[in-house]
């Protein structure tokens, strides 16, 4: 016989979308991480939800005092009204000062976990956090005799109204799944150390016993006041079916050139060495979608907002509008302060939120910093453009290259999932350094295969004829006039 399995919420809506609606209710759950993951942090977040919402919340701490966890709660500006806090020593005082080189006996274990079940019927609480749980296996003679322990006390909560939330710390050495076998679902929570830049975190759930979630890694941070879970990113989940709206970037010569209008839900790549205008072609379509009533989300790596507002933003008539009026949406990102899984968050909520049509990433070559370590850059890059495209979001990525195009190589790479591509290129002709644009490839029609001139004016860009000089396949210096 199945019964409908109750769901409470942690008070952090992306980790209930991970879990599918949040912790099973009146379940037993752990939360495990090493020092630093976060673990009290999502634990108090957990109780404070609760008590928002009436229910009787209470934390057993095995190792801080309650000063130690209130000055916790107050550097994330919280308030642990109507969250009872107390302490249980794993050892009673008078047992502890007894202790002397011999080992805890299976009397003193038992009467730990008593104490802690009496606590949690005592209290009638709903929400229960235990903190944490290494304190409970120091005083286990070995894995079997921890692991019955444990499943006594799941047993006694069984006929209570708690749905508990362990902490453990994973500071063992040897990794022993005693306790992951023996409660009802798992949360994994592991912090990455980069070389520059800040850590990034990430959690897993491992199991939930009787109901669903989404697995795999899932990238969150830790703010002041809040905890931030970044999902990742499951394209097929995604689609919007309000109309198609292909991009043309409103210079004639410049569609002419590609095939036409950029068809809504394709990827374009431009490249070419720094400085050839990359950036400038990618603002030439932002203006034309602004323009045609659009929303253009634009993810700047390498440039200041300044930087670009001197260029062709201010033609877009954006500063004096309200944040309601607003068509283009600029945001500066710092690769060494971002995951992938809030990069990806953000390109979300641009295109659900504000209803984007266009989005800009300039330039690849700094979001491949952000997620080298995984050496998934395709994968990514691929699941993001099939959520672009199921929404109906036309994409433009730029890419930085000094050489040919050379698609076993980052980041050109990317050009074998694009829709399209755009190549920058710089030529010399009677000493005078001169830019030429073509393009290289329409996945959907056909495009002009014309290496022509390209001028960067203060309105925008122009493109004049056929470069009337030979242009080597690398287009950079060096040429015969």
């Amino acid at each position: 016989m199945h019964h409908d399995i109750e769901r409470i919420p942690t008070g952090i809506p992306e980790l209930d979308a991970v879990l599918r609606g949040g912790l099973i209710r009146q379940r037993v759950h752990l939360i495990e991480g090493r020092p630093g993951t976060g673990k009290t942090t999502l634990g108090l977040r957990y109780l404070i939800h609760g008590a928002s919402t009436g229910q009787r919340c209470l934390y057993l701490t095995l190792s801080e005092s309650r000063e130690e966890l209130l000055a916790t709660a107050r550097s994330h500006g919280w308030l642990l009204d109507g969250i009872a806090v107390e302490e249980i020593m794993p050892l009673p005082p008078e047992t502890a000062s007894a202790q002397t080189i011999l080992l805890p006996t299976d009397t003193e274990l038992s009467a730990l976990v008593g104490r802690i079940a009496d606590r949690i019927a005592e209290s009638g609480a709903e929400r229960v956090v235990i903190d944490s749980m290494v304190e409970v296996r120091l005083l286990a003679r070995d894995s079997p005799h921890y692991r019955r322990q444990i499943i006594d006390l799941r047993q006694r909560l069984a006929g209570l109204d708690a749905t508990v939330m362990m902490l453990d710390d994973l500071t063992s050495d040897g990794r022993e799944y005693e306790l992951q076998s023996a409660v009802h679902g798992v949360v994994t929570l592991e912090q990455l150390e980069r070389s520059f830049g800040a850590a990034r975190r990430r959690l897993r759930v491992v199991k939930l016993r009787g109901g669903d979630f989404q697995s795999g890694w899932h990238d969150y941070a830790i703010q002041k006041s809040e905890i931030l879970v970044f999902p990742s990113l499951i394209a097929q989940e995604h689609r919007r079916e309000d109309g198609v709206r292909d991009m043309s970037s409103n210079v004639e010569s410049l569609d002419r050139l590609v095939g036409g209008a950029l068809s809504a839900g394709s990827s374009t790549m431009i490249v070419g060495p720094s400085g050839s205008g990359k950036s400038t072609v990618a603002l030439q379509y932002a203006l034309a979608a602004v323009e045609s009533g659009c929303h253009v989300g634009y993810f700047s790596f390498d440039e200041s907002e300044s930087t670009l507002r001197s260029r062709m933003v201010a033609h877009m008539h954006q500063d004096a509008a309200t944040d309601e009026q607003r068509r283009f949406h600029l945001q500066r990102v710092n690769p060494s302060r971002i995951s992938p899984g809030e990069f990806i968050w953000k390109v979300r909520r641009i295109v659900e939120d504000r209803g984007a049509r266009l989005v800009i990433i300039d330039c690849i070559n700094s979001y491949l910093d952000v997620i080298r370590e995984e050496k998934s850059l395709l994968l990514q890059m691929n699941e993001l453009f099939s959520y672009l495209s199921n929404m109906n979001v036309t994409s433009i990525i730029i890419g930085a290259h000094s050489a040919r195009l050379d698609t076993s190589k980052e980041p050109d790479a990317l050009s074998i999932i694009t829709d399209n591509i755009i190549s920058l290129r710089y030529y010399e002709h009677e000493n005078v350094v001169h830019k030429a644009i073509c393009a290289l490839k329409r996945r959907d029609g056909r495009h002009e295969h014309d290496v022509c001139e390209l001028h960067l004016t203060d309105a925008g860009i122009e493109i004049g004829g056929r470069v009337a000089v030979p242009v080597d396949e690398i287009g950079v210096a060096n040429l015969e006039s």
